[in-house]
């Protein structure tokens, strides 16, 4: 009789466990583009124009690869 009324439990605990996470990878993914959204625009902010910032990153990627002289 313990031994069912031990497994019964165990059987509702992990049912109880397995609900409380539901949605978590979820939840990591919106944060993860909340706070890339937040450097996005802390970065633009930074450089003011949206112009400037493109030429910025442009000569960048030119002095790492070569590409574009």
């Amino acid at each position: 009789m313990t031994r069912a009324i031990v497994a019964t439990r165990v059987r509702l605990v992990k049912a109880f466990e397995e609900r409380a996470e539901k949605g978590q990878g979820t939840l990591e993914y919106v944060g993860m583009i909340a706070l890339a959204a937040l450097l996005v625009m802390a970065i633009v902010g930074a450089f003011g124009d949206g112009g400037k910032l493109a030429t910025k990153v442009t000569d960048a990627i030119s002095k790492i690869t070569g590409i574009g002289g």
